[in-house]
């Protein structure tokens, strides 16, 4: 089995489609920037792309992603040879996601940054109050919020 971790950008919005079996899978595309010293130790830039796909509770939480976005993916790679439409061969590469994180900073809206000024002059017990003053959860945007861990979800 080949696993792998990827920091990439979406290349597209996440797409929920349904498994035979009834199942959600969200998959998009992940473009990873390589820089490798090439001749005369000028640095070559390229691309590559991957197809990546979320079963379970992940899922969720991934098909609020959108194009731009960049994610941290880890899981595993299958690598596959197929024929493009003009009958020259391809290899594709598909990761089946064990987890994602999001990495895009969260957008700021005036509110939030005062908020977050008003914070830091707080001393850290008032985190209530805080919480609070910058609306609560529902400040943030769904599509980068984390998903909530749910105590019985726990491995210990």
């Amino acid at each position: 089995m080949l696993r792998v971790t990827l920091v990439g950008h979406l290349g597209d919005d996440a797409e929920l489609r349904q498994s035979q079996k009834g199942m959600p899978i969200v998959s998009f595309r992940v473009a990873v920037n390589l820089v490798r010293p090439g001749l005369n130790e000028e640095r070559q830039e390229s691309t590559e792309w991957f197809r990546v796909r979320v079963m379970g509770r992940q899922s969720e939480y991934a098909q609020r992603l959108a194009k731009g976005t960049r994610v941290l993916v880890v899981g595993r790679l299958d690598i596959s040879h197929y024929q493009s439409n003009e009958g020259e061969p391809r290899i594709g590469f598909d990761v089946w996601a064990d987890e994602i994180q999001n990495l895009s900073p969260r957008p700021d809206t005036d509110d939030n940054t005062s908020a977050r000024q008003d914070q830091r002059s707080q001393p850290r017990a008032n985190t209530q109050q805080t919480a609070s003053a910058r609306g609560g959860s529902q400040a943030l945007d769904p599509r980068t919020r984390a998903p909530q861990a749910d105590p019985d979800d726990l491995p210990f």
